[in-house]
């Protein structure tokens, strides 16, 4: 089978293009989930309070500490993204 050569003229702008707009859908993507999160997160946390006020402690601090976990997730991941030298191969989160 002979494969005929094309020559390359090494412009991959339309490549980058549309690389980049995916770029900024998955960061727009990102922000929303984070925002869910963040209201679920503090929901959890005001569920642990009333949970702690109805005289059930244990559930109330679990809940607690998981919507804080839950709300803080997208701090504790970037941290750690840092601290292990990894800052520029992730997509940052933009405003949506």
């Amino acid at each position: 089978m002979n494969i005929p050569f094309i020559p390359s003229t090494g412009t991959f702008g339309p490549v980058i293009a549309q690389a980049q707009g995916l770029m900024e859908g998955a960061s727009k993507a990102m922000s929303i989930v984070m925002l869910i999160g963040f209201i679920f997160g503090t929901i959890c946390v005001i569920g642990g309070g009333f949970a702690i006020r109805r005289g059930d402690t244990d559930a109330g601090k679990l809940s607690i500490i998981g919507g804080l976990i839950i709300a803080a997730a997208p701090a504790i991941v970037k941290a750690l993204f840092s601290a292990f030298g990894l800052e520029g191969s992730t997509v940052d989160v933009g405003s949506f």
